[in-house]
């Protein structure tokens, strides 16, 4: 699919897709620096308020190849949190997911001071859980963006 035929909204996990007025705004001005914190959920209580079953099911994607290997792609649904739009060929996320399929919550992975790790200078990495209601589309994104070996999600299918 080229990337003229997305909606401009969507997202290919891994990269963003470019449309002629944000090729522009790069080139004339340079991004802000932004620093977004996900706001962290415990495990269970985001599996207490979305039990599996039904429509409701968790899925582990490999992602140790980048973001990018899961094929997914993603859009901004009714209410602001990420939907499936597509889901690439040869994508680890083949199989496991269906386009309409809504996040409900998700991994994300951030690299925190350990004064007693001494081989791992940029910090230890430390995944938490990240609830997409009432955030933002593109801090929902972020956060998937973040994993770097396995993105886990719980989803919504739509019957």
């Amino acid at each position: 699919m080229a990337a003229s035929a997305l909606n401009a909204s969507s997202v290919f996990l891994g990269s963003r897709v470019a449309t002629p007025s944000t090729r522009r705004a790069s080139r004339s001005k340079r991004a802000s620096k932004v620093a977004v914190r996900a706001k962290q959920c415990e495990e269970s209580d985001l599996m207490a308020k979305y039990p599996e079953g039904g429509p409701v099911f968790r899925v582990s994607i490999d992602c140790t190849m980048g973001t990018n290997s899961t094929g997914i792609v993603m859009k901004e649904g009714d209410e602001g949190r990420p939907e499936v739009s597509a889901i690439r060929p040869g994508g680890t996320a083949k199989n496991k997911l269906k386009i309409g399929d809504v996040c409900l919550g998700v991994t994300y992975t951030e690299l925190v001071a350990d004064p007693n790790n001494k081989t791992l200078n940029w910090g230890t990495p430390q995944v938490g859980w990240f609830d997409t209601e009432g955030e933002k589309y593109q801090v929902s994104i972020a956060a998937m963006e973040t994993n770097s070996t396995t993105l886990d999600m719980i989803m919504f299918r739509p019957e």
